[in-house]
């Protein structure tokens, strides 16, 4: 525990003493640790940094310019707080030489132009820490059992955010590992207080895992004893409020309510999703390679049953999985949905007669944007006929826009998610992927005449190509052909 410069120059005993501030007055919020009292010109190799130095000066006294400097640098460079010179009979004045260091090397300076006796100054200076110390004891246990209170009462993350921020009176966040934002509080309706340096900031861990971090901003103060209570304590208190929700919770309940409201794009932030995924075991990040898994026509065997096959058939870790109606959904991290759709087909299988269905929604780019592989997903499936058990939606690409012709948003998405990616890089760079790649389909895939067609050296084809595949994924399937012609179709009339 600490007082600041300006907290000791306003005790009663230092008021006595006259003082006054000769170099460093824009540095009084400096913390002071302690105070010390030395007459030794190698003072400095006595203390340990922070400290108040009180002297006479008698231990520099014969020492000259460079003597007086030097035992200012030593000082400095021990990270002392402020040296204290009691003027009288070794200094009638302050040296020019020991001003002069003390500015140089960032010491605040203060000339006591009344005698105090020193260990009146000592001691009030330090009975003063101490009983500030025992007062943040005091607050930190008082911040434990509001923040105890409030996990009685069944506060989540939010809650708890809520309850941390009035207890320092600043703003406070919550984010994941990955920096998402879960839970805020204290920063206005805008959220504009939610940007800044923080001035304290501490680990969530859940399951002996960093789950994420909480930090409260500024205008909270760092050298206020009841701000790295609060958010110490209220990462303990984030902790076992996420546990809780991990183990108290029906977990079936959690992950169905999850994959509705990713359907539904229920949720204020997706930084939630995430922090929601986490608690379920899966180690989602907001961005990534995300699609859906619609498993329809299911055989005979209690939900929980396909639910767990259909999660064992995919790697641990990359898939919510849930029963939705009479269905089951997964939302898979992967980039191979049609291999998975495979691979889940199987293990449904094992379970009785063959009749499950699996359509695979289309691969998106962010977690928060899984709504549209789901409704893709589900858009394919009641195209599909009975005899197709794995389907692919991206490879029904032409039938969708076909049979949404006249719905103008439909034709918007799918010219989105087919090249969205590329008219981007396009308006953002200045090239021209997109016709490279209308060159390259009319050109049946021949890469040489694309090439010819387009006036290209071969080396630069192939780079665009390869960016290309970078941006959209594989070009070279026959399904994928057909919609990437449609999609580019598309995008010209509208244009």
């Amino acid at each position: 525990m600490t007082m600041t410069l300006a907290e000791v120059l306003a005790l009663d005993v230092l008021r006595r003493a006259d003082p006054q501030v000769l170099v460093g007055a824009e540095l009084l919020d400096r913390p002071v640790r302690w105070v010390h009292t030395s007459e030794l010109a190698e003072a400095a190799y006595l203390l340990r940094g922070g400290e108040m130095l009180l002297t006479t000066g008698l231990g520099i006294t014969g020492r000259g310019a460079v003597g007086e400097a030097a035992y200012v640098a030593a000082l400095a460079a021990r990270g002392v707080a402020a040296l204290a010179l009691e003027l009288g009979w070794t200094f009638p004045e302050p040296p020019r030489a020991l001003v002069d260091a003390c500015a140089e090397h960032g010491l605040p300076l203060l000339v006591l132009r009344e005698v105090v006796p020193f260990v009146e100054i000592t001691e009030q200076v330090q009975t003063t820490i101490l009983e500030r110390a025992t007062g943040t004891a005091r607050s930190g246990r008082d911040v434990r059992q509001v923040l105890t209170d409030a996990l009685l009462d069944g506060a989540g993350p939010q809650e708890l955010t809520i309850v941390l921020s009035d207890l320092v009176s600043a703003p406070v966040v919550v984010t994941t590992a990955e920096g998402a934002l879960v839970a805020a509080a204290g920063g206005g309706p805008d959220g504009s207080g939610w940007r800044g340096r923080p001035v304290a900031r501490r680990d969530v861990v859940l399951l002996d895992r960093l789950w994420g971090h909480v930090a409260v901003l500024p205008p909270a103060r760092a050298d206020d004893p009841l701000v790295p209570a609060a958010c110490g304590y209220g990462a303990e208190a984030l902790g076992l409020a996420l546990l809780r929700s991990a183990a108290g919770a029906d977990l079936d309940v959690r992950r169905r309510q999850l994959v509705d409201d990713l359907t539904e794009r229920r949720w204020r932030a997706p930084g939630e999703l995430v922090a929601r995924a986490r608690v379920l075991g899966l180690p989602f990040t907001a961005d990534g390679r995300y699609a859906a898994l619609v498993i329809t026509d299911l055989p005979a065997a209690e939900p929980d049953a396909v639910v767990r096959a259909v999660a064992g058939a995919l790697a641990p870790g990359t898939a919510l999985v849930a029963d939705v109606g009479e269905d089951v959904v997964a939302v898979l991290r992967t980039s191979a949905v049609t291999a998975a759709a495979s691979a889940v087909l199987r293990a449904v299988d094992a379970l009785g007669p063959p009749s499950a269905r699996v359509v695979a929604g289309t691969v998106v780019g962010r977690l928060e944007d899984v709504d549209r592989s789901i409704a893709r997903a589900r858009a394919a499936q009641a195209l599909t006929s009975d005899g197709d058990r794995v389907v692919s939606a991206a490879g029904m690409t032409a039938r969708l826009l076909l049979a949404g012709v006249s719905d103008e948003p439909l034709a918007r998405q799918l010219v989105q998610e087919e090249i969205g990616r590329l008219l981007d890089y396009d308006a953002a760079h200045g090239s021209e992927l997109v016709r490279t790649l209308r060159v390259y389909l009319a050109q049946a895939s021949s890469k040489v005449q694309t090439a010819q067609a387009l006036r290209l050296r071969r080396q630069t084809l192939y780079g665009r190509l390869q960016r290309i595949e970078e941006l959209i994924g594989d070009i070279s399937t026959p399904h994928r052909h057909t919609a990437l012609v449609l999609a580019i179709a598309l995008d010209e009339s509208a244009g």
